[in-house]
């Protein structure tokens, strides 16, 4: 038995020797036409120079990124006729490498019994390795753990990075650029939006900002950028086992979509070269509205049913801005989906953050109600009056609602009631809407109260099931 003393930062060096590391520069695709998806896709055209022999060839192609779709590829070029893919990539991993050695000779460092911090080096034979390795070393079987497995080499077949792999059919022999166009997961964008009101809070700049992330292993560089903007259906495509071949009639290109076509999507075509480096993430101008009106509205809303209270129930009120997106108000852009985050100028002119939350996709001509909290000063207490139960299904039910508003000017307030079933309002002391089936809605200015003496609605509601 032969024993090493081996120092940890050594046992590292070895096992860092074992797997090449990728430098994300050497994937690198030049010139390329990226359309990026909101669902996380990216269509991906892109040239590339070859050497064509006369008749039957093989084309390999590198630098492809490890989260392309192989089943979407198509590749055309004059003169050349696909009639084969295959896509090869098994990356360099602990397992990948150990199961290529199952049933061959390596060496592994265990830790020697007889020193604290000794080492021995022993000769095995892998025999497995679905859970943890198990070693065959002379007649015993060892199912412990290792510190380090040394490999005599690189086993065949494992790749450092992906590979592309064509076989064509060419009418001469020519050096001729085949376009190559895939789709790949890996590239995302979202829209995130920056409000800032002025103090009176009536309107005030809006900035979009395309956040674009790339988290494929892949650079991109000075590539043509589309984003688009809208839900585009994804199909379930079957998964392809590595180095699986393709039939002829899946790289027909007729099969690709086409942003181009979506008539029903928003595209937005980045101007300029942009860069886009592996693991990275950037932000491009998307719009720019220095003066868009703005609405503050407050907004009370509860659903009762039919039950029972006891005692007084203080009700939230949400304060939501709203945009109208139209060209008199400011807008009249398509806003993709997004973040808005607004913000406010205190007495100071200091801003600070009024709220963020999510924008949907807001067409020209739609409004845009944008959450951002609950009011402080404004107040909303209601109590049951009345709960009779007039026959089976039938209820009548009155409340009291007392509004408080602690800011010394008036402020517009909605309240809205919902109920299910059939329903019709007995009394109010308040006038009233029904803006829909299942709606009853207040629509009231509530005074200051700095005496505490708050404006009080009163409204009895018949409901039957």
């Amino acid at each position: 038995m032969k024993r090493l003393v081996l120092h940890t930062v050594v046992l590292s060096a070895l096992l860092l020797a074992l797997i090449p590391v990728r430098p994300c520069g050497a994937s690198g695709v030049e010139g390329a036409s990226v359309t990026i998806y909101g669902s996380g896709r990216a269509l991906v055209g892109e040239s590339r120079s070859v050497n064509l022999p006369k008749g039957p060839a093989e084309v390999v192609f590198r630098n492809i990124p490890d989260t392309i779709d192989p089943t979407s590829v198509s590749a055309t070029a004059e003169g050349m006729a696909v009639t084969g893919l295959e896509y090869r990539y098994t990356p360099l991993t602990r397992r990948s490498l150990l199961d290529r050695y199952v049933g061959k000779e390596l060496s592994v460092i265990l830790p020697d019994p007889a020193s604290g911090d000794g080492r021995i080096l022993r000769k095995a034979v892998l025999l497995a390795n679905a859970d943890k390795p198990v070693f065959q070393m002379g007649n015993e079987i060892y199912l412990g753990d290792a510190l380090a497995y040394l490999l005599p080499k690189l086993p065949e077949g494992m790749d450092a990075e992906p590979t592309l792999a064509l076989r064509t059919e060419n009418e001469a022999a020519a050096r001729r650029a085949i376009r190559l166009r895939y789709l790949m997961g890996g590239l995302t964008w979202r829209a995130d939006y920056t409000l800032i009101l002025d103090a009176a809070g009536k309107s005030g700049s809006l900035e979009g900002w395309a956040t674009v992330a790339n988290t494929s292993a892949c650079d991109f560089r000075g590539a043509t950028l589309k984003l688009v903007a809208g839900d585009v259906r994804q199909a379930s495509a079957p998964m392809l086992r590595k180095g699986m071949v393709m039939a002829e009639a899946a790289l027909a290109a007729d099969n690709m979509p086409e942003p181009g076509s979506f008539a029903q999507f928003h595209v937005y075509a980045v101007p300029g070269p942009v860069d886009l480096s592996a693991g990275g993430t950037r932000q491009l101008g998307l719009l720019d509205a220095p003066k868009v009106a703005v609405a503050e509205e407050l907004e009370c809303r509860f659903g009762n049913g039919v039950r029972q209270l006891a005692g007084p129930e203080k009700q939230a009120v949400n304060l939501s801005l709203r945009l109208h997106n139209v060209k008199d108000r400011g807008l009249g852009i398509p806003l993709p989906a997004g973040q808005v985050r607004a913000y406010r100028p205190t007495r100071d002119g200091s801003l600070l953050l009024l709220g963020e939350t999510p924008l949907t996709h807001t067409a020209v001509g739609e409004e845009a109600v944008l959450p951002m909290g609950t009011a402080f000063d404004v107040t909303v207490t209601r109590t049951q009056t009345e709960f009779t139960r007039l026959g089976k299904q039938s209820y009548r039910i009155g409340w009291s609602l007392a509004v408080t508003n602690g800011r010394p000017a008036p402020q517009a307030l909605a309240i809205v009631d919902g109920y299910r079933g059939e329903w019709q309002v007995l009394s109010a002391d308040h006038a009233h809407t029904r803006p829909d089936a299942s709606s009853l809605r207040f629509d009231v200015t509530a005074p200051p109260t700095p005496d505490g003496q708050p404006l009080r609605i009163t409204y009895t509601v018949q409901v039957t099931y």
